[in-house]
């Protein structure tokens, strides 16, 4: 009796087995799928941050610069004409000749 119940519950418990790994190793995928997903969101998350960190300061050295400027007296009309004057060419210095 005893044989009979083993030879019975052998393919019963392989069976099980193999159903139990298939669904660990698809459970196995589906851990990296989400790991990698959750790792993509990641770095999007950090990007947008990085940028939106960039875009602030930003906006502060601007802010800075326009008080700056307020500060010693220059208004954005002088710096757009010192923007638009064209520099003064240096004159052309005297060519040496050879002596003989």
């Amino acid at each position: 009796m005893y044989q009979t119940w083993k030879k019975r519950l052998t393919p019963v418990v392989l069976g099980v087995a193999l159903i139990t790994l298939a669904g660990c190793d698809a459970a196995e995928q589906s851990a990296q799928k989400l790991a990698e997903e959750a790792k993509k969101e990641a770095q999007a998350l950090i990007s947008d941050s990085v940028g939106e960190v960039v875009d602030e300061v930003n906006r502060q050295v601007d802010s800075l610069q326009e008080s700056t400027n307020r500060a010693l007296g220059k208004d954005d009309k002088e710096n757009e004409q010192d923007a638009e004057t064209p520099q003064a060419k240096p004159e052309k210095p005297l060519e040496q000749g050879v002596e003989t």
